[in-house]
């Protein structure tokens, strides 16, 4: 019985992680993302605090076109909504 019952637990838990896994995010997450960290890049004192936002505004780019680098339709979807909040982000 707890044999039949661990490996109905594993089974889930496996089902679990799969299912999360392969989530694909939306043209609106990913650039609502990047304008969140442009704005702290744009608004970082110059040092090493701004050193460090634009690296990882350079870094979560660099993920986002690796992830999705094939599928150029998706790309252009992030491109028209970074459009939108861009100026926002950076006060004008």
């Amino acid at each position: 019985m707890k044999k039949k019952l661990f490996i109905t637990g594993a089974f889930l838990l496996c089902l679990a992680v799969i299912s999360c896994g392969g989530k694909k995010d939306s043209a609106a997450s990913i650039a609502q993302k990047w304008c969140d960290l442009n704005g702290k890049a744009f608004r970082a004192a110059d040092g090493p605090e701004k050193d460090a936002t634009k690296a990882a505004l350079d870094k979560f780019e660099n993920e986002m076109e690796a992830k999705y680098k094939n599928d150029e339709a998706f790309m252009k979807e992030v491109e028209k909504e970074v459009n939108k909040c861009e100026d926002a982000s950076e006060g004008r």
